[in-house]
């Protein structure tokens, strides 16, 4: 009962998250809310591995935190110098 609560508002959260990520104000607030989102759906990746029990799903939840990490930090880095990569 409280997993399938929990569910209900991480998944009200990402929508949320995600109507903020293409009507953000600036591109900061547009990055801050892709880290955000990021992190919410590895918390309801997590919450349905612990609902169905199919831990195979923690490591899609570890694969989509590294590449969320990952593109928070590129993104950023695009907005303060103009490129990615040196």
């Amino acid at each position: 009962m409280i997993i399938d609560l929990a569910l209900g508002i991480v998944t009200l959260s990402v929508l949320l998250v995600t109507v903020r990520v293409l009507r953000g104000l600036s591109w900061g607030d547009r990055i801050m809310a892709f880290d955000f989102l990021s992190v919410n759906l590895v918390v309801l990746i997590a919450l349905i591995a612990v609902k169905t029990k199919l831990i195979v799903m923690l490591d899609a939840a570890l694969v989509l935190s590294l590449l969320g990490f990952l593109g928070t930090v590129a993104l950023t880095r695009y907005l303060l110098l103009g490129r990615v990569m040196k």
